[in-house]
């Protein structure tokens, strides 16, 4: 069985130190010992993130119109069951289906006179229902913020029409028309740079413990004591002679303070 405290001896059969990891206090000393370095990726981070967000990137704007669905069938009788409501709630999945289907964008594009193609359009609409109602919404999102109020209303108007010719007894009512986007949806320039600031950060810190840990320089006494468990019997101070020549005192006269190993 292999003798556990093997592991405390170099090849050369000096008894060492475990390292039992970082202290938080170490650590707030490298960090606070690199804060010029972090401070700069971070700051680089944020800036590219803006950067990017706001000079590179194709800001998209989306307008939407909010419809409701209108089953005739509900309220024919004294009373309306639950039965009832829940058609009326499916029906805005179907409603939502045939808005974006080929038959219903085809005319929209040809009563707009829109550069777009069938396809390109699909992937522009989206439609969302409002949880618990018999309302939904149609939205457009397109780079030119004119052209989404533009097909978002005309939807509004041709949908209705397509959606009664294949579903009977109901109908589709238009609550509120798609108004002009006033800002971009996407890109959020505020939040990517936040974001941005925040993997600067995060990459500073990792870096800087990183670098921390690849250093093997001996700066101290406790360095030496953490490698080797033997006394230090002493340090050789690192003279400074930058100004030997000026204090008439000789090359030995002045020392830095601190100690290299």
């Amino acid at each position: 069985m292999p003798d556990i405290e093997s592991n405390r001896y170099n090849k050369y059969g000096d008894q060492i130190a475990v390292d039992d990891g970082y202290t938080i206090q170490e650590l707030i000393d490298i960090i606070l010992s690199h804060i010029k370095l972090i401070l700069l990726i971070t700051l680089l981070g944020g800036a590219l993130a803006f950067s990017v967000s706001q000079f590179v990137l194709t800001p998209y704007y989306e307008s939407s119109v909010k419809l409701f669905v209108n089953n005739s069938r509900v309220g024919q009788a004294d009373t309306t069951s639950i039965s009832d409501l829940n058609a009326s709630e499916r029906l805005v999945n179907t409603y939502m289906e045939i808005v974006k289907s080929n038959t219903v964008l085809q005319k929209v594009v040809n009563n707009t006179g829109a550069q777009y193609s069938v396809d390109q359009l699909k992937h522009m609409v989206s439609t969302q229902s409002v949880k618990n109602t018999e309302i939904f919404y149609v939205t457009v999102t397109s780079d030119d913020p004119a052209s989404a109020q533009k097909l978002a209303n005309q939807i509004a108007k041709d949908a209705p029409e397509e959606i009664m010719d294949f579903v009977e007894a109901t109908s589709v009512k238009v609550i509120d028309y798609a108004t002009l986007p006033v800002g971009p949806s996407t890109p959020n320039v505020r939040l990517n740079t936040a974001i941005g600031f925040l993997l600067g950060l995060i990459l500073s810190v990792l870096l800087v413990l990183l670098l921390d840990m690849l250093d093997v320089t001996i700066r101290s006494e406790e360095d030496i004591t953490k490698l080797v468990d033997i006394p230090v019997l002493g340090v050789i101070p690192t003279i400074d002679l930058s100004d030997s020549k000026t204090n008439g005192y000789g090359k030995y006269a002045s020392y830095r303070s601190h100690y290299e190993y």
